[in-house]
């Protein structure tokens, strides 16, 4: 094999399995049209497989970003569940770890519906998803003497808005 044999193929090789980065402009175009365009950008761009994915595959990490949020607000308050003592604060605690619970349960049927293609399916469970972790707070409202942990109200805004980013990017692929 001769010099400029060598020297392609070893250009080729090299630029096959480069680890690549994401197209910047397009994830930073799709992350503009989101509430939350920073959150959505570091999202995307920490996901596996980012390198390469555009369009549905970003959703799919997406979707991976939110999951991993609610499951994380489902630990954290059931933590705060088995550390609190009978009270009308634990039952608050109880029923929104339930409900988060819920939540976190959905997500493999939003990754497969975005897998297929079915964004309005995923859009659909995704609001579900919203009502589910909302219903924490709206308990607590309900109970305006018992103040809202703040793993709840953390929790409940990170899940909030990933669910609302991962709609945002299914309007706009």
């Amino acid at each position: 094999m001769n010099l400029l044999n060598s020297t392609l193929l070893i250009s080729l090789l090299f630029a096959l399995f480069s680890p690549a980065k994401p197209d910047a402009a397009y994830i930073q175009n799709l992350c503009g049209k989101t509430e939350q365009p920073k959150i959505c950008s570091d999202c995307l761009n920490s996901g596996q497989g980012s390198q390469s994915a555009i369009g549905r595959g970003l959703a799919l990490i997406a979707v991976e970003c939110a999951e991993r949020n609610t499951k994380l607000m489902a630990q954290r308050v059931g933590n705060l569940v088995r550390s609190t003592p009978e009270s009308t604060l634990k039952t608050l605690l109880n029923e929104c770890w339930m409900s988060t619970g819920y939540a976190a349960g959905n997500f493999p049927g939003i990754a497969r519906s975005v897998a297929a293609g079915d964004y309005g399916g995923g859009k659909s469970v995704l609001e579900i998803t919203i009502r589910n972790v909302n219903m924490c707070m709206d308990n607590f409202k309900k109970n305006p003497s018992i103040l809202v942990p703040s793993e709840v109200l953390a929790g409940t805004v990170a899940v909030t808005q990933d669910c609302r980013i991962v709609t945002q990017i299914l309007n706009n692929i």
